[in-house]
């Protein structure tokens, strides 16, 4: 997807964990895994409106 070895993200992984350390490393991945949900979730919602909008207006022109 990004191009992303298994070497790069070893070292991604170690210099997180050289940054953060390991107390604060867990809550780290735990809080990015929660906003990662929250905007999957929010581009999910803005297709699903997107979508019924047009299904809306494709109806009415129909109609018309």
């Amino acid at each position: 997807m990004f191009g992303i070895g298994f070497f790069e993200l070893l070292l991604i992984c170690v210099i997180s964990l050289l940054i953060l350390g390991p107390t604060r490393l867990p809550q780290f991945i735990t809080t990015v895994e929660e906003l990662f949900i929250k905007g999957r979730n929010g581009i999910n919602r803005l297709k699903q409106e997107f979508y019924s909008e047009g299904f809306e207006k494709q109806e009415k022109d129909k109609d018309e």
